[in-house]
This record gives structure tokens, sequence and C-alpha cells, in this order.
């Protein structure tokens, strides 16, 4: 069950947020998005913005990062960390996943609530969906993706098979939710 409801924002809404950050870092025909650099880049560009990399331990198991939406803080695990840096595919949408949780509750300051009724919340108004669309569309461009086949996408964009599997799909639906 979600804990929070957000504003609804769809695929298209969160792929063009996507778009809009690799074009003012002067990415928007990168195949290859530099997540990990992205986080040095965040902390010259948003002076509130931090992050760190903390032992493995510090985050419960199945925890890899966080987002500390009150103070601008990401927590990334140390292992996580390195993974992205050496092109790991699930590691790199992990930061990228935290960085859309950053983007859409802290810079864009999307409205969010508690979820106190414990009602089913359909994804386009959960925090987590909607990072997760975030950073699939941060990392797998739709412009510069859309004539790949899932491993032309992996191996371009530095993404699990899984992941170009799920954003191939999802580029190719009548209509992207």
């Amino acid at each position: 069950m979600v804990e929070y409801v957000v504003e609804p924002k769809s695929r298209n809404d969160l792929r063009m947020l996507a778009r809009l950050l690799r074009y003012k870092l002067g990415l928007e025909d990168e195949l290859y998005f530099p997540i990990v650099e992205l986080l040095d880049v965040l902390c010259e560009l948003f002076p509130k913005f931090s992050y760190e990399i903390v032992d493995d331990t510090l985050l419960p198991s199945n925890v890899h990062a966080d987002t500390d939406v009150m103070h601008h803080h990401i927590r990334i695990k140390e292992s996580v960390y390195e993974g992205a840096a050496n092109g790991n595919g699930r590691d790199r949408m992990t930061i990228a996943h935290e960085i859309g949780h950053y983007f859409t509750l802290c810079f864009c300051g999307f409205k969010f609530q508690r979820n106190f009724k414990k009602e089913e919340v359909p994804p386009f108004k959960s925090p987590e969906w909607q990072a997760k669309c975030f950073a699939g569309e941060l990392l797998v461009d739709y412009q510069l993706a859309k004539n790949m086949k899932p491993f032309e996408i992996m191996e371009s964009c530095g993404v699990s098979i899984d992941a170009a599997n799920y954003q191939y799909k999802k580029m190719h639906e009548r209509r992207s939710a």
C-alpha cells in the first residue's frame, strides 16, 4: 500500500521533465546518461541538494538508497554507488530513481499528502511510480531509443535487460500512461 499520494503525472509529463533535464545539461543527444556524475552537478546547481555514499550496513538490506525530501538529501549504499560507477544498469537505475524523487518532490514541488485511508492509489499518483517512471525516461530517452530493440537499449543506455524491455514496451504502447 502506498503511504503517500502525489499530484497526478502521466508518463508523458515525466518524459518531458527528463527530456528538459537532459536539454538543460546539454545531454539531449547522449544515449548513455552519466547518472553518477549528475550527483555532483546537482550539488553545484542546487545549493540545498546533497548526497552521501553510506556503508551498506547503514540502510536496511532491502533499501539501496533513499531520499529525504525535507532536507533535499540522498543516501546511496556504497555498493550501489560503486556498481553505478562501473556501469551496472540496476544500480544506475537506483540512483536515477532517487534523483526522480528529488526532482518531483523537492525541486518541482509536486504536492503530496498522506494516504490515511489506506486507499488503493493509481500509479500516476504514486511517488514510487513517478520516480521509477522518471528514472526510466531519463536513462532511456524516448527520442533517442524509440527505434532500438531491447538489447540495443540495454547496451547503449546502460540499463538492465529488464529495464530495457520495460522501456521498450512503454515506448511502443499505443498510449503511454
